[in-house]
């Protein structure tokens, strides 16, 4: 698929970098102080969603008003700690330097706040693979799907020299939206059984993309 393509947009986490361990952290922490049993992985996996607050209400939290800001405002702080513990997927660098090698034109489109995006690129040093880097304005991973259009817009290319490459059921979301190609990961935050119950276009790592 990517042989034909002009434009790659990535996803980031989950996609670039193998972050998932640390969500499941601080919902842990976040489900303790709310008197809930703790979640692993792989149930992480089987149910994570967007809305982020779809998410916490099946895990059993209270998502009013008030009580969402505080999950919100807590998930912050404690993502802040940690934000430089998780590493790039072993092959991200690889890959990224294979495609541009190709001639194709790479941007990163993430659910993450801008300004957490922009440091952490610069953190893992491929900040300078990507034409753009677009995350959202708030810390609810809102505005995907509108930053996408935008994105599109930008390039003013027709739809089937991009595709989209991510982790989530809302990447190809974005990517339905978007009308484009959508690959999606079976290694970040959502399970290979979820993802390939959508699409035929899934894959475990990213090398994998040039078998396709």
């Amino acid at each position: 698929m990517i042989q034909n393509k002009k434009h790659i947009i990535f996803d980031w986490n989950g996609t670039l970098v193998d972050d998932a361990f640390v969500f499941v952290d601080i919902l842990n922490i976040l489900l303790a102080q709310n008197g809930l049993d703790a979640i692993n992985k792989k149930t992480y996996r089987d149910l994570f969603c967007f809305p982020i607050k779809n998410f916490y209400k099946k895990i059993g939290l209270d998502v009013s008003e008030k009580a969402f800001l505080n999950l919100k405002n807590t998930f912050v702080r404690e993502y802040n700690k940690r934000r430089y513990t998780p590493k790039l997927f072993s092959n991200t660098k690889k890959t990224l330097k294979r495609l541009t090698a190709n001639n194709i034109n790479l941007y990163l489109l993430s659910a993450s706040h801008q300004n957490t995006l922009d440091d952490l690129v610069k953190y893992y040093c491929i900040n300078n693979f990507f034409n753009k880097i677009s995350g959202v304005d708030n810390y609810i991973a809102d505005g995907k799907i509108i930053n996408g259009h935008r994105m599109l817009e930008n390039i003013g290319c027709m739809h089937e020299d991009v595709v989209l490459i991510g982790d989530t059921d809302h990447d190809l979301e974005v990517a339905n939206s978007l009308k484009i190609d959508c690959i999606l990961l079976s290694a970040g935050h959502q399970s290979k059984k979820r993802l390939q119950s959508l699409s035929s276009n899934v894959i475990h790592a990213l090398e994998d993309l040039f078998k396709i």
